[in-house]
């Protein structure tokens, strides 16, 4: 298609966009981010629900769907985001490591589902484990395998928006990604969740299979563009002087870290909700699956709804405040609820709100760290984010159960998402006043070298 001569275009990198072809882009992206939510929703959602049916206590839950991942993220993602970062193909330096590795996501979400048939096979095969022993060992191994695999996808998609996505479309790329995210949310809620418990198995096979159709387009039809060669000294360097490269870019300074902790915590603080919030929603408010998923369906509606105002907002105020807004909202809304979800209307209204605060930090979180990281190692100093995460999540998986085993009561996941959110709270503003200055001794993009 011919361009008019007085068309604007685009650029990031060596990419140029007509307005049509960003149109194009953010429709592939869009349409592999909805597949992409909807699988990530299999995990969270689903595997505590199957783990409950098998008995695990809430230890047991936060271990196998928190803390052992984070343990797994904390060892891959580094390595992937160093290797993705410094890779020159024909395909991109992102694209390849989601193409050849979705197909094994996909395999281990569908051995995942089926579980307990596997499990009581295996165990009427050969006996030395019970049937529920057996579908726990299974689930351990598959969720193991694709935790593995999935962490190539998870990490190199997110990076390759700073590569193909230009600057000044970054906030409302991701209010429309987060849209993207909330419609997935509301389908699983609406239409999946209520089936959990005597249909898991086909849940996970034609969700997976769907986001594998979805990934390959999205490879085949996003295109990344000219990366600058590699230097002498990245090609030739040895193991140890790449993870000292790695460590000293990322953890010399103050203001990285304290960006690394607050996003780490942010993560800390809805461990519980993503594990726990159904059971408090069954067992202190009384509400059934089919119920439950109505009201978490409106929440995706709701995130929906604002996506566009936040990512136009963030545009104009900068990520970073955005980001901060989105912060204090959270605190304040979780002591709201925990006084007040009572019963369905005020669990409803809680729940609303949540969605709404937690959009505004979604919005925001990866055009803020565009914004801060330096561009050239976006992925390196992503995967420092997450190891930081990792080291953290590891613990405080297991801890957010045994946190509720401890206290007998879901209703205090409100109090652990506050508290950790507060903590984050206090590291981000100390990460905008170095920002703040920054910026006013000099008129250049935000960031700190």
């Amino acid at each position: 298609m011919m361009r008019r001569k007085d068309e604007k275009i685009y650029k990031v990198g060596t990419l140029s966009y007509t307005s049509f072809g960003v149109f194009v882009l953010f429709s592939w992206m869009l349409g592999g981010g909805f597949c992409y939510h909807l699988m990530e929703n299999l995990m969270p959602q689903l595997l505590p629900i199957t783990l409950k049916q098998l008995n695990a206590s809430n230890a047991l839950i936060g271990l196998l769907a928190g803390s052992i991942p984070a343990a797994i993220n904390m060892i891959l993602c580094p390595i992937i985001s160093f290797k993705s970062d410094r890779t020159r193909s024909r395909w991109g330096r992102r694209l390849p490591y989601i193409l050849f590795t979705a197909p094994f996501v996909v395999l281990f979400l569908i051995l995942t589902g089926f579980s307990p048939q596997i499990g009581a096979y295996l165990a009427s095969c050969f006996g030395f484990l019970n049937p529920t022993q057996m579908a726990l060992l299974c689930i351990s191994i598959f969720s193991v395998g694709f935790v593995m695999f999935n962490m190539f996808v998870a990490s190199v998609f997110y990076y390759l928006f700073a590569d193909v996505v230009p600057a000044q479309f970054m906030g409302r790329f991701m209010a429309a990604f987060n849209l993207a995210g909330a419609a997935a949310a509301f389908v699983f809620a609406r239409f999946v969740i209520r089936h959990a418990e005597t249909h898991a198995g086909m849940i996970y096979t034609v969700i997976s299979l769907i986001y594998l159709i979805a990934f390959t387009l999205v490879c085949l039809n996003v295109k990344e563009g000219e990366y600058p060669p590699l230097t002498e000294e990245e090609k030739n360097a040895t193991v140890l002087e790449s993870v000292k490269s790695y460590f000293t870019d990322c953890f010399c300074g103050k203001f990285y870290i304290f960006i690394f902790s607050a996003t780490a915590l942010n993560a800390v603080s809805v461990l519980c909700r993503n594990m726990f919030n159904v059971f408090f929603a069954r067992e202190n408010i009384g509400l059934n699956l089919a119920e439950y998923g109505i009201i978490m369906s409106y929440v995706g509606v709701s995130g929906i709804v604002v996506a566009f105002p936040f990512g136009w907002l963030s545009d104009k105020i900068t990520p970073l405040r955005m980001n901060i807004i989105g912060i204090f909202l959270v605190v304040i809304t979780n002591l709201y609820g925990f006084f007040l979800a009572r019963d369905y209307t005020s669990f409803f209204v809680v729940s609303m709100l949540l969605g709404l605060v937690y959009a505004i930090q979604t919005i925001s979180t990866i055009p803020m760290l565009v914004e801060l990281f330096p561009k050239d190692k976006f992925g390196q100093f992503c995967s420092a984010q997450a190891m930081m995460r990792s080291v953290v999540l590891i613990v405080d998986n297991y801890g957010a159960g045994l946190f509720l085993d401890i206290m007998k009561n879901y209703r205090y996941l409100f109090i652990w998402d506050a508290f950790f959110t507060g903590i984050a709270l206090i590291m981000m503003l100390y990460v905008y006043g170095i920002w703040k200055r920054k910026n006013n001794l000099k008129h250049s993009p935000p960031g700190i070298p």
